[in-house]
């Protein structure tokens, strides 16, 4: 159906406006020139209104103001082009572009300019007026119809606003119904409507912008003199009181009119004009009033929402270093709970009195020994549990010669000294695997405060905006056609530029980048896009687009006869710019080692990614497999890239050694230390280095490594290597460790290939 059999109420109302204005531009003229209602047909073509009815509302305008044949060809031809380009684009499906649509309008004044081809300058400065005033009419639609209720104004869409307003007042100034001055009731109750928004600068700017067309108008400085006298004594009273505000101006202007400009019935014509804008004012429901107010109110609650982020962030961070003070205490709570080891002389002298307590109680020569040879009894039977200690168990033949002499139960002693240092070991086993759980819970707990007071300060800065910045951001989407309802531009420490934007769906993507990107002077990139529940819009997040970027390549293949491999890998993202690379080989080949690699693999990433420190991550990961207590190894090689610092950090436990193939050399990056799980404590090696476009980080298990005769044989045919392409490479190096073992893999083998390089965009 067409537009029109689809008018509702909403549209009559805003159509009927529509018409209004059109009347009101036809009649504008300066300077005897008028090309103002057809700028305002082609800027309403371009932002979409009903071509039809825009095409009767010019046309009948136009004629009425000027009822000749001159004037109504004029208008034709310039309603026709307009039409014309309006269904070709609809034909073609595609959107009229700014210069379309002004192509368009200077070729629709071709009769215009036939009609005056003899005054040349005539047609010059009427042309650069209808193609400003095209401009200017085109940015306050676009405000108006897309923008709604977010009408925060860039300054060149306040000057074009403050234009239109102009040239509406040039053109309802000499509107009368007998002597009644339209003009004055419209001025007035768009005086009374912007006080309601009690937002003075811009019911002054456009209310005396209004009366500057009605003054230029009139040639007389007279009306905008006495509505800026009646505007000022208006904002007297708060804008709630809206009979009192009546009243006053009222009687204010019947002064004013009496003493200065007119008396008797010219008197009488002179208020009611004010009278009729009054009565309107106080009719006007509230709800139109508010929607007229939010329609030009920039709301003042931004910088107070705004400065509320960054006190919300700090009290955030305050809340964290308290939470980060209680982990605090539960580390050094577990390390109290941490159970001493006892002393060599201490254990010994415990072991004696249960085995004097245990061995001698039913002993008829206990009296004797512990009396007459109390003392040698004691330092023999001290020696045997020393031995017992020191080598795990004792025999007959270990018992001292002045123990055997004497006692008639040696093998009961021997059998009993040797359960007890038995069970001792155990206790001490358990007891060591229990003060290491609460070691590794105390780590972890300090870990997490210490976790805690770093995100907590990275919370604590403030969080800069840039509103101005803000608005041009909507004017440029905007001008695209792409509704944009809100913006928030931010910046926190370190250059971490940001935006979020409130727009249509369906939005073009890259049209939003590109806009955000020209105001911004930055590469910006979308990183999410969030339906919203209430409307059709979505809230897009952009970020600065990361100047590096990183490509992998990976190779492996299982021991030959075995389904699973020992070796696992990881490629992950920790941040906008941060990777993590790692290869863990498990002890063996097969299942168990797969499951206890891919275990290890598994604990680090999550620690990575929540934030932890390096050697805690070792450290905890460490204690875990150590207290496993299942010969549970595991070699590990990481590799943390940095590409916004442009470092790359290595860490290995065990694994062999990797390269870093740059143009002109290789960079060997060492392995070394144990296995992880294979000593409570362990000391990685490790390696920082910069990194730039185009290196390659090669990192392989020694299934690898171990195919190739020597380190130098694999660094010179890596060296060889022509390509960059890091899966190329990869799948190099596998194909030549295989050749190497007869295209038999004696072991797992893994490559890990990564490139930096720079992004185009």
């Amino acid at each position: 159906m067409s537009k029109i059999k689809n008018l509702n109420f909403q549209n009559a109302i805003k159509y009927f406006c529509l018409f209004f204005v059109c009347l009101v531009l036809s009649n504008a003229t300066i300077n005897n020139l008028s090309p103002f209602l057809f700028a305002f047909y082609f800027a309403c073509i371009f932002v979409g209104l009903n071509e039809k009815l825009l095409a009767v509302f010019t046309l009948s305008s136009a004629v009425a103001v000027s009822p000749n044949l001159k004037s109504f060809y004029v208008a034709l031809t310039v309603v026709a082009v307009g039409l014309i380009v309006f269904y070709l684009h609809r034909i073609l499906k595609k959107r009229i572009a700014l210069f379309s649509i002004f192509l368009a309008f200077v070729l629709s004044l071709i009769t215009y300019f036939y009609y005056n081809r003899t005054d040349i300058f005539a047609i010059v400065f009427y042309l650069i007026l209808g193609i400003i005033s095209l401009y200017v009419m085109i940015t306050v639609l676009q405000v108006l119809l897309l923008r709604k209720n977010c009408f925060k104004l860039t300054i060149d869409e306040s000057i074009c606003f403050l234009f239109v307003a102009a040239l509406l007042g040039v053109g309802i100034a000499p509107i009368k119904i007998v002597d009644f001055a339209v003009y004055r009731a419209v001025i007035m109750l768009l005086i009374f409507v912007l006080l309601r928004t009690e937002n003075l600068p811009i019911a002054v700017a456009v209310s005396l912008s209004f009366g500057l067309g009605v003054s230029l108008s009139q040639v007389s400085l007279v009306p905008i003199a006495e509505f800026s006298i009646l505007l000022l004594v208006a904002n007297i009273f708060p804008a709630q009181k809206k009979f009192r505000i009546v009243c006053l101006t009222f009687i204010l202007d019947a002064f004013i009119q009496y003493f200065f400009l007119s008396t008797g019935v010219e008197m009488l014509y002179a208020l009611a004009p004010i009278v009729l804008a009054g009565i309107m004012y106080l009719l006007l429901p509230n709800k139109i009033m508010s929607a007229l107010a939010d329609l030009v109110y920039v709301k003042s609650t931004e910088i107070s929402s705004r400065n509320l982020i960054n006190t919300t962030r700090k009290n955030i961070r305050k809340r964290m270093s308290e939470l980060s003070n209680v982990f605090l205490d539960m580390k050094q709570l577990h390390l109290n709970m941490v159970k001493r080891e006892l002393g060599k002389e201490e254990l010994i002298k415990m072991l004696t009195r249960e085995v004097c307590a245990n061995c001698c109680k039913d002993c008829l020569d206990k009296n004797k020994c512990t009396r007459s040879l109390g003392l040698d009894t004691r330092s023999n039977l001290e020696s045997l549990i020393e031995i017992a200690i020191n080598k795990g168990k004792v025999s007959l033949l270990d018992i001292p010669s002045g123990l055997s002499s004497r006692c008639g139960k040696l093998s009961y002693l021997v059998n009993l000294i040797n359960r007890l240092s038995d069970e001792y070991r155990q206790y001490k086993n358990m007891q060591a695997d229990v003060n290491n759980v609460k070691i590794l819970l105390a780590e972890q707990m300090g870990a997490v405060s210490q976790l805690l007071l770093d995100i907590g300060e990275e919370i604590d800065t403030n969080v800069t905006f840039d509103m101005a910045r803000e608005n041009k951001i909507v004017s440029r989407l905007l001008s695209a056609n792409v509704e944009c309802r809100e913006v928030l531009l931010y910046e926190e420490k370190n250059n971490d530029f940001s935006a979020m934007l409130v727009v249509k769906s369906g939005s073009p993507h890259p049209v939003i980048e590109k806009a955000v990107s020209e105001v911004c002077r930055l590469p910006m990139q979308i990183t999410a896009s969030t339906p919203i529940e209430e409307g059709n819009y979505d809230t897009i997040t952009l970020h600065k687009l990361n100047k590096y970027d990183c490509v992998f390549g990976l190779a492996s293949c299982n021991k030959s006869g075995n389904e699973e491999s020992g070796d696992c890998h990881s490629i992950i993202r920790l941040g906008g710019t941060k990777f993590l690379l790692a290869l863990c080989d498990g002890m063996g080949s097969g299942k168990s080692a797969h499951k206890m690699s891919a275990m290890t693999l598994g604990l680090i990433e999550n620690f990575y990614r929540v934030g932890f420190d390096n050697e805690i991550i070792l450290e905890s990961v460490n204690k875990l497999l150590a207290i496993n207590n299942q010969e549970s190894y595991s070699t590990l090689d990481v590799c943390l890239i940095d590409l916004d610092k442009s470092l790359v950090d290595f860490i290995k436990v065990g694994s062999p050694f990797g390269v870093i193939k740059r143009e002109d050399k290789i960079e060997l990056v060492e392995g070394g230390a144990l296995p992880i799980g294979a000593l409570d404590n362990i000391t990685p090696a490790t390696k920082k280095t910069t990194i730039s476009t185009k290196d390659i980080i090669i990192m392989a298990t020694d299934g690898i490594i171990d195919a190739f005769a020597s380190q130098e044989n694999f660094i010179e045919y890596v060296s060889a290597l022509a390509t960059n392409n890091p899966q190329s490479i990869a799948e190099s190096i596998l194909n030549e460790a295989m050749a190497l073992n007869e295209n038999s893999a004696k072991d797992d083998m893994t490559v890990l290939v990564a490139r930096t390089y720079l992004k185009n965009k």
